[in-house]
């Protein structure tokens, strides 16, 4: 009977949303476990394995770890920049959906009865104020977790390095990741 949960090292599908991006908790935990699961204990990993099975683990329990962990930072990532592009042409977000798109003056009285709603477009542009503010947010997360990751990828090579033997495992990784290139 198929189940709806992800394999071992598929992104699961729930994450990659806008909202989980924004409230990163979840994200965060998933990257925080995956992380604790392979390079956290890559060295006791490695001790229960022979030096010539060192790439194979490194192809089937790190690159797919990687794969999936840069995935999600690089979805965050790309809606935070596609916010950014919204936000900057005016529009509003709510919950994935764009609501106001208002290029000109006279489209803004059309869209604000300012005599019925005087503050109309003061909300209108304080919602745009914290969708600027949510971007600058998502690219400080989404870079603090880049730079997370290329430290631990580099202790990952380290151990490696050190454990079995030297290769250029950043470049094994990107090989791994792009099979077809």
């Amino acid at each position: 009977m198929p189940t709806n949960q992800p394999t071992k090292f598929e992104v699961p599908v729930d994450l990659l949303t806008p909202e989980s991006c924004i409230s990163s908790s979840r994200i965060r935990a998933f990257l925080k476990r995956s992380r604790n699961l392979t390079d956290d204990t890559i060295r006791p990993h490695l001790n229960e394995i022979e030096k010539s099975k060192c790439s194979q683990y490194f192809e089937e329990e790190i690159v797919p770890q990687w794969r999936v962990r840069g995935e999600i930072i690089d979805y965050c990532s790309k809606y935070s920049q596609e916010l950014r592009d919204h936000t900057s042409q005016g529009k509003t977000v709510t919950a994935t959906k764009l609501s106001y798109d208002l290029p000109n003056a006279e489209e803004m009285t059309d869209k604000f009865d300012l005599r019925t709603d005087p503050y109309a477009y003061k909300s209108y542009q304080r919602r745009i104020d914290e969708q600027y503010a949510q971007c600058d947010a998502l690219d400080n997360w989404t870079q603090n977790e880049k730079t997370v990751e290329q430290i631990i990828r580099q202790q990952t090579v380290e151990v490696l390095n050190d454990k079995c033997f030297y290769q250029d495992w950043m470049q094994a990784f990107k090989r791994a990741s792009n099979p077809k290139k």
